[in-house]
């Protein structure tokens, strides 16, 4: 009998990078849907600005950073410290973004792209003691390995705008797809799929 462990093995691995475009295509289409706006720059800088629970992305993503212990937060915390990591690995530029994509230089307010002092880290730094608690008078969110700021908001525009902008590089052709790259792919999709799946299921 012959052994085609390693054929199979390969055709069974999940390519993120079609996945993740159509996952987007099923944002997109969500957010036109419900704003109405002239442009994708507009829809994007208001899914980052509207707080209110017509913001069915963002209130999935409050409802998951602010609230108790559950498998969905877990799953949650875990892809974004899971692509954290993975910006970190590579240096990932976007054209219109003055300074590499990650969590150290998040843009929330895209219309201040062009002023350095605009990007902003929303990870503290040196947050916990040597046993893993945090440390006393942090105010952070304890991811695991990473803390972030407890500031719901501020974490989700840096976090959708970076996904936007990972979107945009390898919807126009400008992510080469290399192993690296498809472990950023991989970890914005699962994000996205976890804030859209309770209300497009």
């Amino acid at each position: 009998m012959a052994d085609y462990k390693k054929e199979w093995f390969s055709k069974s691995q999940v390519d993120y990078f079609s996945s993740f475009v159509g996952l987007w295509l099923s944002c997109n289409s969500w957010y036109n849907f419900h704003y109405s706006l002239a442009n994708d720059r507009e829809h994007i800088n208001k899914v980052k600005s509207d707080f209110t629970n017509t913001n069915k992305l963002f209130k999935e993503f409050d409802k998951l950073f602010t609230g108790s212990v559950t498998k969905e937060q877990k799953s949650l915390f875990a892809n974004i410290e899971l692509l954290h990591y993975s910006l970190n690995r590579k240096v990932l530029n976007a054209p219109s973004i003055l300074k590499p994509l990650n969590f150290d230089n998040v843009l929330n307010d895209y219309s201040q792209k062009a002023v350095l002092t605009a990007y902003t880290s929303i990870i503290i730094k040196n947050a916990k003691t040597r046993t893993g608690k945090l440390k006393a008078g942090i105010n952070g969110v304890d991811f695991g390995e990473i803390v972030f700021v407890n500031d719901s908001r501020k974490v989700f525009a840096g976090l959708f705008e970076i996904i936007y902008q990972v979107r945009c590089l390898l919807v126009h052709g400008d992510l080469e797809p290399t192993d690296d790259n498809h472990e950023i792919i991989k970890y914005s999709y699962l994000i996205l799929i976890d804030l859209m799946k309770p209300f497009c299921t």
